[in-house]
């Protein structure tokens, strides 16, 4: 199950969630008003605790336009 970010418009309160993909909603803990569902941003954790990104993947491939008709499947132009 993902855990899901959310905010109060009532009372401002930011929660999060473990809840099913298909649920609707939640109401606030603070207000038990609705809440909206708040865009979370995604941290990594690496061993070490770097913060830098890892090297051992190599350059990334240059960028040709990508999807069909784009140049990147060779069927465009």
């Amino acid at each position: 199950m993902p855990l899901y970010e959310y905010i109060c418009p009532t009372c401002n309160h930011r929660f999060e969630k473990l809840q099913s993909m298909s649920a609707a909603g939640a109401d606030c803990p603070n207000c038990e008003q609705p809440a909206k569902r708040a865009i979370s941003v995604f941290a990594a954790v690496t061993k070490g605790g770097s913060s830098e990104m890892p090297t051992s993947m190599g350059p990334l491939p240059p960028l040709s336009g990508g999807g069909c008709c784009g140049g990147g499947c060779g069927c465009g132009p």
